[in-house]
């Protein structure tokens, strides 16, 4: 596979939430070209084994690469955390990048002393988050809180209101008594709930933008490959007939004019 500049950038998720750090690398990289496919059918995968999870990665990464793509990114973090090497070594040809990397580096460069990670089960109980941060900094507190109900809500497009505020209660409660300095989103579907989750949380609390770093490391990768694209991006094509996920494009992710692409999503 030719690594040609002009050639999209593969971006998958188990559902919506990957739109958001679709969204970051559109508002860094307006140049760029993103083929986004959200694995609705299959969703939640935080739930899964981690077998079941690199297996539908696997098949993600290999409907991607039907487009060309020359960088792909897991925005997944339970993906990124059993099963990108396995993806790595599946599409050598193509730099592969997940989402727990920049999600640590943001935490790292907010100078807090203390983290809250919150995630899926699949991703907090990997422990992927707490054994990257410490290695940063061995000196940080961290702390790691699953919040499975956020992804379903999240997928219904229930963002506020009285059941978020109830399931924010149920995990969240003790951060309103001792507040951390950093709320990290380990999951590309909690950025959805920022406003809820700003106006539950003490002010304090900082909540990390994880997909706008992983946007910049987009950035750095497609630098230091030699592959980003110049003059004007075509913009975000849609893998998948997932009305959700065209309604989500049309209304905030896509620029006027655009146009989404469904082409089916792996059996």
């Amino acid at each position: 596979m030719t690594r040609d500049p002009a050639a999209p950038i593969g971006i998958f998720d188990s559902g919506l939430g990957g739109l958001t750090v679709a969204a970051a690398v559109r508002k860094l990289l307006p140049s760029e070209q993103i083929v986004y496919l959200g694995d609705t059918a299959r969703v939640p995968y935080g739930t899964r084994s981690p077998e079941t999870v690199q297996r539908f990665a696997l098949e993600n990464a290999r409907f991607l690469r039907k487009h060309n793509i020359k960088l792909l990114v897991a925005a997944c973090n339970t993906v990124s955390s059993v099963a990108l090497e396995t993806l790595r070594q599946a599409v050598p040809e193509i730099p592969v990048i997940g989402v727990i990397h920049s999600g640590v580096r943001a935490a790292i460069r907010s100078n807090a002393r203390s983290v809250t990670v919150i995630g899926t089960r699949g991703t907090i109980r990997s422990g992927a988050y707490e054994r990257a941060l410490k290695e940063a900094d061995p000196g940080l507190q961290v702390n790691a809180i699953a919040c499975p109900l956020l992804v379903p809500l999240a997928e219904e497009g229930i963002l506020t209101g009285p059941a978020v505020k109830e399931i924010l209660h149920l995990y969240l409660a003790p951060l309103r008594e001792t507040p951390p300095d950093a709320l990290l989103p380990g999951c590309t579907h909690y950025p959805l709930f920022r406003a809820a989750l700003q106006e539950y949380l003490p002010a304090c609390t900082q909540i990390l933008d994880c997909a706008g770093a992983c946007a910049g490391e987009v950035q750095e990768l497609l630098a230091e490959h030699g592959m980003p694209a110049h003059g004007t991006g075509v913009g975000l094509g849609l893998a998948g007939g997932d009305g959700r996920l065209q309604g989500l494009a049309s209304g905030g992710g896509q620029r006027p004019g655009e146009q989404s692409h469904p082409d089916g999503v792996p059996q």
